[in-house]
């Protein structure tokens, strides 16, 4: 994993010098309430989170790069906590036509690296295969991705695969359908495990609105979320809202109220 971690960041740094249109870079600021309600009697947790986002395409769209740096501030306990993500991904894709094409796609996310309180770190590898269809109403896809958790400074830990498979429409007026099935394949103890995400959205000029919704197997011991965003973006800039419900049915439990606000400038 290292060496798919340092060969992607050469090849980001590469693309970068060698693109003369545009940067593809992106520096944004987040401000949110963790928790505002104080559900279970807990504290409200405020946070802040710096990112940068690296995202262009090359040889005439044949080669796409995403990178994307948040480092968060959690100011919640006596003690700052402190936590990175980190999100490296390639894709390669084929023209099957005028109207298809054939994406092969190489991922690795560390969704949480902790620096404090505790030093723990979680990576997601996922390659996956994506197709697009181009329609006079808009564009359907399809994807499956093999998911690979691990975790690198736990030794001999239990690395857990899963399958995912995404179905989705971008409609040619701004509308956007888009639903994803999670399932675990290993270990054979945990492979009972499956979720469900959709999202809707929809963009007009510079507003774009987004509802998302993610199903735990069961309701009653999982943690349903449910996250309506808003966007504006005028000139470079992307101001952005977002309201978190999360713990829905989780018995004995509250629903926690996660609102968020940040900028983004692209360059």
């Amino acid at each position: 994993m290292k060496k798919f971690l340092i060969f992607f960041l050469v090849l980001i740094l590469a693309a970068g010098f060698v693109s003369a249109q545009e940067f593809g870079l992106t520096a944004g600021l987040e401000f949110g309430l963790g928790n505002i309600n104080k559900a279970n009697d807990s504290d409200v947790e405020p946070y802040l989170m710096p990112m940068v986002i690296y995202e262009n395409a090359f040889l005439d769209g044949v080669l796409d790069l995403y990178a994307e740096l948040d480092y968060t501030l959690g100011f919640g306990n006596d003690d700052i906590a402190q936590s990175l993500y980190i999100d490296l991904s390639a894709g390669y894709n084929l023209s099957l036509g005028s109207a298809s094409t054939l994406s092969f796609i190489l991922e690795n996310e560390f969704d949480e690296i902790e620096i404090s309180p505790n030093d723990s770190i979680t990576g997601i590898f996922t390659p996956a295969i994506k197709f697009n269809q181009e329609f006079d109403f808009g564009d359907v896809y399809a994807k499956i991705g093999l998911p690979i958790t691990y975790f690198p400074n736990v030794k001999d830990d239990d690395s857990l695969t899963g399958l995912d498979f995404t179905v989705g429409w971008g409609s040619s007026f701004g509308l956007g359908i888009e639903a994803i099935f999670y399932t675990l394949l290993a270990p054979s103890e945990a492979s009972g495990y499956y979720a469900f995400e959709t999202t809707v959205s929809y963009e007009s000029g510079p507003l774009y609105c987004e509802l998302n919704v993610y199903f735990p197997k069961e309701t009653e011991s999982g943690d349903m979320t449910i996250t309506p965003e808003v966007d504006y973006s005028f000139g470079s800039f992307t101001a952005y809202l977002f309201i978190e419900f999360s713990g829905i049915g989780v018995d004995g439990g509250e629903v926690v109220i996660t609102p968020a606000l940040g900028i983004k400038y692209s360059f």
